[in-house]
């Protein structure tokens, strides 16, 4: 009888063990759940647009309408930014994202030829089923910190990108953005040649328009 007492005294220690073993497995595990999406609350989420799908309808919405520029002008080559959406009200964070992209003109575009840019872009975006708003001037509007220039016009893709054209000082460029995207990062998106140890969603001006540094014949002139 003593024996059998030495025996199970022997042994609880190595089941105590045991059991801690299994409740820090368990915890850690709630924790990856609850963090990746998986928890009481963002389990119930929807996943979102396909990240992949969302890079290549920016890049087609882009591509496109720089392209139906006439005469062409040059860009430069803005990276994607990617702002998560709110955590849920228990900290767990949220599946989506919006995903934007900037392109800026090379070339300064003159006052005189902002319509005719935009009519440009209205035109293409017409064709190809874009929803297209109207040509909006705040000329002499006060932003607080000085009067602007700007004009602007945007549309919606059929696949739900946001396109706007901004001509403003410095200079003119093009924004499409997505809102309801799958969250992802570098390895959906790339790295930004021009900062490749830069993630993409850490926000250094990536959404701020690129001073013009190259005269066009056309666009530069009245």
């Amino acid at each position: 009888m003593e024996n059998s007492k030495r025996t199970t005294a022997r042994r609880t220690p190595a089941a105590v063990g045991a059991v801690l073993l299994l409740l820090v497995g368990a915890v850690a595990t709630g924790a990856w759940l609850f963090k990746n999406g998986y928890g009481p609350v963002a389990r119930h989420d929807e996943p979102g647009t396909d990240a992949a799908k969302a890079r290549d309808s920016i890049q087609s919405a882009l591509e496109g309408s720089v392209g139906a520029i006439t005469p062409q002008v040059a860009h430069y080559d803005g990276w994607y930014y990617v702002d998560r959406d709110p955590d849920h009200w228990d900290g767990e964070p949220m599946p989506t994202s919006t995903v934007y992209r900037m392109w800026s003109l090379r070339a300064p575009v003159d006052r005189s030829k902002y319509k005719v840019l935009a009519d440009q872009l209205a035109q293409y975006w017409t064709a190809h089923g874009y929803t297209v708003g109207k040509f909006r001037n705040f000329v002499g509007a006060n932003t607080d910190t000085f009067p602007t220039d700007e004009r602007q016009i945007s549309a919606t893709s059929p696949d739900g990108v946001f396109v706007i054209l901004e001509m403003d000082t410095p200079g003119v460029s093009l924004q499409a953005s997505m809102d309801g995207v799958h969250y992802a990062g570098t390895e959906v998106y790339g790295k930004d040649p021009a900062h490749p140890r830069r993630k993409v969603n850490d926000y250094s001006n990536q959404l701020s328009v690129a001073a013009p540094s190259t005269d066009d014949p056309y666009w530069s002139h009245p």
